[in-house]
């Protein structure tokens, strides 16, 4: 162990931190403060607090007439825009989005979980891996619980509605191969995470590894992690991997994470689970997303920032997630992004057979406003394809989260009133709700009363859309909805997410790959060979 003087010692700006610290200066006291602190923070945060208080601090700036800001400048404040009876605010619902399971649209159901249990994933005719191979690894020490998981996992839990199919029934499987890896060794022990791989790989095929970890190597990183060892090792050959941690295998209650983990690992294995309708039309549509990830060597170096890119493309009316992911370092993401967008277009125009008459459309999802240098790339191409089609238009659209703005619903009661009287979500709009703040902007409500984790959750941000003033399609409500149904198209989970897949995705595709480079012997081209009709980021 090391020791350091207290002096040269700072606590790190993070919640588990802070409780600690209050823990070990209050004892007994510490539950009451803490959940004393926990009722304040929410009075000033939640969406009710936060409303009554940016309206009083209004009125009372608004007594106080004209402020002057600067020389012959000045500004009068009003209440916030939809507060008075004078100032309306006008938006739109976007519902939620129709799934579909079957290519001919004929099986279709609002729930994603429960078309799956109804009518089995989208692919279920053409899905070739039908009993795949899948390999666990996992300590000795935990291999009675992790059999009993992997029981459960593949037969589903009798009595429980939302996973009593289990994997393989509801995947319309005919069954699968499992083969248990058990090694001695700590679940921070990455070496021998490192051989027991190496050992799962010299034994036979396999299409798919689950790997046992722990909340204990959450803060490892490079070779000193096992999970990012697991995956480099099984990854590099071909293989997609699914985590799980030893904590959500000894869970009481497993149906919602079983859930979650075998929608994941059907579209690690290549499959599609279901897709998202969408509205027909007569052009063909690509939507890229560009996300990206600070990654850091350990937790005292400074990070670097990876970008990774993701491409949805519209086909007869569905929204499929093309083969194409990537990772480039941020300097150098606009020559990858054109790279990958002209590999893109050019198997997709061989795979539905798209005209020399034929009109295109591309939409980017951007993490960050684009900058004209880089919206001048994507013209470059734009250009070279107008050459080929008859009409090509395009649209920059920042998917951005990092912002000022709130939304309020006073109609907005919460649910869930509890024994309490509180209830979740008072003045929390709901999920879809959209309000115009310009002709180029949008606020977009991903977040309603239901998907808050409790009563003490705070006012939850908006998506913040805004479209950049080079694109030729500039249909904002389009864009919106388009945006929207993209926060349920996730297989990682069942439940919508707060960014749309496009961004999610390419998130996870920079932090993961980020994080593989730092493990020796990592095998990028995998990625783009062996992995490539693998999801295998989620």
């Amino acid at each position: 162990m090391t020791r350091i003087s207290a002096s040269n010692a700072w606590l790190e700006s993070r919640r588990e931190t802070f409780d600690d610290v209050v823990r070990a200066l209050a004892g007994a006291d510490s539950s009451r403060i803490l959940k004393e602190l926990d009722q304040k923070t929410f009075d000033l945060l939640g969406a009710f607090g936060r409303y009554e208080g940016a309206v009083s601090i209004a009125s009372r700036l608004e007594r106080l007439g004209q402020l002057q800001v600067a020389g012959d400048l000045s500004v009068a404040i009003e209440p916030p825009v939809g507060s008075s009876s004078g100032r309306k605010v006008s938006g739109t619902y976007y519902q939620s989005p129709t799934f579909q399971f079957d290519q001919a649209g004929d099986k279709t159901n609002r729930s994603p979980d429960r078309g799956l249990d109804e009518y089995g994933p989208f692919d279920v005719e053409f899905f070739a891996k039908k009993k795949p191979r899948i390999a666990v690894i996992t300590p000795r020490a935990h291999k009675g619980v992790v059999e009993n998981f992997l029981f459960k996992f593949l037969h589903g839990i009798q009595g429980e509605r939302t996973f009593s199919l289990g994997f393989i029934r509801k995947y319309h499987l005919s069954g699968c191969d499992v083969s248990l890896h058990p090694f001695d060794g700590a679940t921070t022990d990455a070496n021998a995470y490192r051989e027991a791989c190496r050992r799962a790989l010299l034994s036979g095929e396999i299409d798919l590894a689950i790997v046992i970890t722990s909340e204990d190597q959450a803060h490892l990183t490079g070779d000193n992690s096992p999970y990012l060892v697991a995956k480099s090792a099984f990854m590099g050959q071909g293989v997609p991997v699914q985590d799980v941690r030893i904590e959500t295998v000894r869970l009481s209650k497993l149906a919602y994470p079983l859930n979650s983990i075998a929608l994941a690992c059907y579209a690690k294995l290549g499959g599609i689970p279901f897709v998202i309708a969408a509205p027909r039309s007569l052009t063909h549509e690509l939507v890229i997303g560009i996300g990206s990830a600070h990654v850091k060597e350990s937790r005292l170096t400074a990070p670097e920032r990876v970008v990774g890119i993701t491409t949805v493309f519209s086909a007869d009316g569905n929204y499929l997630l093309s083969n194409t992911s990537r990772e480039a370092d941020y300097d150098d993401y606009p020559r990858e992004l054109l790279r990958s967008l002209t590999e893109c277009i050019d198997a997709i125009k061989i795979r539905n057979a798209w005209q020399k008459g034929d009109e295109l459309r591309l939409i980017f999802h951007v993490f960050k406003p684009l900058k004209d240098i880089e919206a001048a790339a994507v013209k470059e191409l734009v250009e070279r394809l107008t050459r080929t089609y008859a009409k090509v238009e395009f649209a920059f659209v920042h998917v951005s989260t990092d912002h000022d703005w709130v939304m309020f619903d006073r109609a907005s009661a919460g649910v869930n009133r509890g024994a309490s009287g509180r209830a979740k979500g008072h003045y929390v709009p709901e999920r879809g709700r959209a309000v115009p703040i310009g002709q180029r902007e949008l606020l977009v409500a991903v977040s309603g009363p239901t998907d808050l984790k409790s009563a003490l959750h705070g006012a939850p941000k908006p998506l913040l859309l805004k479209l950049h003033r080079h694109s030729t399609f500039t249909d904002i409500e389009y864009l919106g909805r388009q945006a929207f149904r993209f926060t349920a198209m996730s297989w990682r989970n069942m439940y919508p997410s707060r960014i749309p897949v496009t961004i999610l995705y390419s998130n996870l595709i920079a932090e993961l790959l980020g994080q593989l480079r730092h493990v020796r012997n990592w095998n990028a081209d995998a990625v783009a060979t062996k992995l490539r009709s693998s999801r295998w980021f989620l």
